[in-house]
């Protein structure tokens, strides 16, 4: 194999082969596989007196052959689930910061109309002290709505601060970020590092700037987002329960800007690049898994640039990977043609099979020469013990391969179905994201001066300038469907689309006329609503209050059809290329079980949700995942219950409001039942009680459906495979051996067994010898030992039996196991060519 490695014996792709010593897993199967190994190889020398060694040592060099393709299979797959999983919270962590700055843009070019500020900014004196204290109470307000802000300053054209609600840092002007603001022909500028503004401290800052009536820009307001603090709450969402990994934000020049474990990474440092093509990274002395991921932006914002990066700790990066899937979530198996692994890894199983099987043939037809050769006693049953030897040991490798197998299964389920776990929580945590930004949103422009004197005034030229407010808003915050400026009675008296005449009464305006405090918000229930044609949205309410009797009700809009599909796209599952995994869908719903939205037109807004019982009981802020199956296909499903972001509703117990995000990934088919769960290999019951001088028979046991048959050992040649097209794929048909044309027969045809089938792309034939030397194929599914029995311990068939099957001729008992049929030959090949010529 071009471009491989070797491992301690083993061939290794080159791109895994660097992190085979870290994978306990695939070391554990290559220590078990190799102590095989080496006692196939003195089996083999053993072998030799028996005629069948150089055939021995073919088959453990293909057991050789595999045990590496599986191996390798392993490590690919640990490598595949490692990677998925950095993958996926690098990119989680800058998409959820990327949404966040996104609301900052709007927020900055919102508040610099702000009518105080703009009087601030255009008065001609030095602001005095009780202008100032009503500033800082104006602005405080304001940032009581977000805690994401740890500062609000205005600045002058010199770049000093003329307000600032922060007084515990000594701050200095910086005229060159303030004429950059005014000058800046964009709606805001965004900037990050040390700022005299913060003391010399780095910080993000969201600038625009602040027009006069005229139309002049004459000062700069800054929104100083608490960056560190944000990322720490992104830090601990996505490393719960992994404590080894350093989660890290980078900007373009690979310095940290944020790190979840500054003591392993700190801030400021410049984090090497990995080698073209590599995954690992060294770095401080230790080797990481690396991976990275870049925005994909949001509303066409992407940003700084910065990205996110995952390390993980090589010495720990390949455990979580194998953790099994708990039984009980997986009844169900799939099909061969699953999405979980390749065609080469989903033929090993069928290579191992094949192998075993071949490997009892040889030892079945050993076994059956010893018969025939007969010869020194001690000799003889000597190389019967070796041949029973070498038959334990291939199905100890192949159980071995079996177990590895499943492992690898079970690993390969658990990180899909960890993975939908992982995505739905991202859904239901961006939906409170979301819903955290739009409970600050209508109580932030209740507060604006336009809108209050609407609301007090009523007159139509006011109302005119409110609607002018609530577009201009609109146009900024693009995820509403409308703003709205209520009267108590639920008439629009301003709107930022097409103006809406009458009133509608619901019980969130009364609540939201009801609102006293400036803090307060009501939350109406998601369900269809007027001021959204009729379709189902989420309102949010604040009362813009005037200091009269009379006030108005600022709501807003949520445009749920598109954005909260947006948000479903945003978390499904996706490929290495970054396309949405084929079968994979995600839906929002209520804690009913009710859909509100969906990337699966099979599931419509208000149709009854897949899944819906594991949404009742699920905890606010909770996530599980599992296997499950939905029409004949096995999916794997994440579930995670909204539970609230900072102040936003993150208090307080189940509710019929919440909402849960459900993210289903297709597996693949689920596999039809075990037709190889036939009844247990047959095994003769010891007939100690027996006359030391009684005759003995020789008998072969071969398996052909359900029932297990006996043919004289003396009529039997060998067992061979055949292509199963040539063997007629259980019609019956003619295979050549040693030059003669011979007629197979298949019971299963004859309706021995109806049911009985067999999977092998081989055939398996035992050849046959009558009285006449005449021979036939008998195709069976399995072959069993080859044994003595005394005369006397056959047993006569039951009453009816002899009639109902022409074949019988007696029976064996098998002790605790199934019994065995013997048949006689001659019969047989008569029924057999009766049957061919029909």
């Amino acid at each position: 194999m071009s471009g491989t490695v070797v491992f301690k014996g083993v061939t290794f792709s080159p791109d895994v082969a660097p992190l085979v010593p870290r994978m306990a897993l695939v070391n554990d199967h290559r220590e078990s596989l190799q102590r095989l190994e080496d006692t196939w190889d003195q089996l083999g020398l053993l072998a030799q007196m028996t005629g069948s060694g150089t055939s021995i040592a073919a088959t453990g060099a293909r057991f050789h052959a595999l045990t590496g393709v599986l191996l390798d299979a392993l490590a690919q797959r640990l490598r595949q689930d490692a990677l998925r999983s950095a993958r996926a919270k690098a990119q989680t962590l800058v998409d959820l910061l990327v949404r966040n700055l996104f609301e900052r843009t709007a927020d900055v070019g919102f508040l610099a109309l702000d009518s105080a500020l703009v009087s601030a900014a255009a008065a001609a004196t030095e602001i005095d002290a009780a202008q100032l204290g009503a500033l800082q109470n104006h602005l405080t307000s304001y940032q009581a709505k977000y805690s994401v802000y740890d500062d609000i300053l205005l600045l002058a054209a010199d770049g000093s601060a003329r307000v600032r609600l922060r007084q515990d840092t000594t701050a200095q002007a910086d005229a060159g970020l303030a004429q950059a603001a005014l000058r800046n022909d964009a709606p805001y500028l965004e900037r990050f590092g040390p700022s005299p503004l913060l003391g010399g401290q780095d910080g993000l800052l969201f600038c625009a700037p602040v027009r006069t009536p005229g139309g002049h820009a004459a000062a700069v307001l800054c929104l100083s987002f608490a960056l560190q603090n944000e990322m720490a709450s992104i830090f601990a969402a996505l490393t719960a329960g992994d404590e080894a990994s350093v989660l890290l934000l980078l900007d373009a020049q690979r310095t940290v800007v944020a790190s979840s474990d500054v003591h392993q990474v700190g801030l400021g440092v410049v984090l090497p690049a990995p080698r073209p093509g590599s995954i690992t990274l060294r770095f401080a002395g230790r080797d990481y898994l690396t991976v990275q991921a870049s925005s994909n932006g949001y509303q066409g914002y992407v940003g700084l640039g910065w990205v996110g990066c995952v390390l993980v700790p090589l010495d720990a990066a390949f455990d979580g990977s194998t953790a099994p899937m708990p039984k009980k979530d997986i009844g169900a198996r799939l099909s061969a043609g699953n999405h979980l692994f390749g065609e080469a890894l989903r033929t090993i199983p069928m290579q191992a099979k094949g192998i075993q099987h071949g490997l009892e043939r040889l030892v079945w037809n050993g076994q059956l020469r010893l018969k025939a050769d007969g010869g020194d006693v001690s000799a003889t049953g000597f190389a019967n013990v070796l041949l029973e030897r070498v038959t334990a040991t291939g199905r100890r490798i192949s159980q071995v391969f079996e177990e590895a197998i499943e492992q690898l299964q079970q690993s390969a389920e658990a990180s899909v179905v960890d993975e939908v776990r992982a995505a739905a929580a991202l859904g239901s945590d961006i939906l409170d994201r979301s819903f955290y930004e739009r409970a600050n949103d209508c109580r932030w422009w209740a507060l604006d001066e336009t809108l209050r004197t609407a609301a007090r005034e009523r007159t139509p030229d006011a109302c005119a300038q409110a609607s002018k407010v609530l577009a201009h808003i609109n146009g900024l915050y693009t995820v509403y469907a409308q703003l709205l400026l209520l009267d108590e009675h639920g008439k629009v008296l301003a709107s930022s689309r097409t103006p809406q005449a009458g009133s509608v009464a619901t019980p969130w305006m009364s609540a939201a006329a009801l609102l006293r405090d400036e803090s307060a918000y009501v939350r109406a229930a998601f369900g269809p609503s007027p001021f959204y044609d009729g379709r189902g949205t989420s309102i949010f309410a604040a009362h813009a209050h005037t200091g009269t009797g009379r006030g108005g009700t600022v709501a807003t809009v949520f445009d749920s059809a598109v954005q909260m599909e947006a948000m479903l796209h945003d978390v499904l599952p996706r490929d290495a290329a970054g396309a949405p995994l084929p079968g994979a869908l995600a839906l929002f719903l209520t804690r009913n079980g009710t859909v509100v939205a969906s990337t699966d037109a099979r599931w419509q807004a208000g149709d009854e949700a897949p899944l819906r019982e594991r949404c009742e009981s699920l905890a606010r802020g909770a996530s599980n995942g599992a296997l499950v199956e939905l029409g004949g296909v096995l999916h794997a499903a994440g579930i995670a219950m909204t539970g609230g972001y900072r102040e936003y509703d993150s208090a307080g117990s189940c509710g019929p409001d919440d909402m849960a995000c459900l993210v289903l990934s297709a597996l693949g088919e689920v596999a039809a039942g075990d037709t190889d769960a036939w009844p247990a290999r047959f095994a003769p019951a010891l007939d100690a009680h027996a006359p030391q001088k009684d005759e003995r028979t020789g008998f072969a046991s071969v398996r052909i459906g359900p029932q297990w048959l006996g043919l004289a050992t003396a009529q039997v040649v060998e067992a061979i495979e055949a292509p199963a097209s040539a063997a007629g794929e259980g019609r019956g048909g003619i295979v050549i051996h040693d030059d003669r044309a011979l007629a197979v027969i298949d019971l299963h045809r004859l309706g021995r067994d109806a049911g009985g089938t067999t999977d092998r792309r081989q055939a398996l034939l035992v050849i046959c010898e009558d009285a006449n030397q005449r021979r036939v194929a008998l195709r069976v599914d399995e072959l069993g030992p080859v044994f003595d029995v005394a005369r006397s311990a056959l047993r006569p068939l039951p009453p009816g039996l002899e009639a109902r099957d022409p074949l019988a001729t007696a029976l064996v008992d098998g002790g605790d196991g199934p019994m065995l049929t013997v048949i006689d030959i001659d019969a047989l090949h008569a029924i057999g060519r009766a049957a061919v010529r029909t």
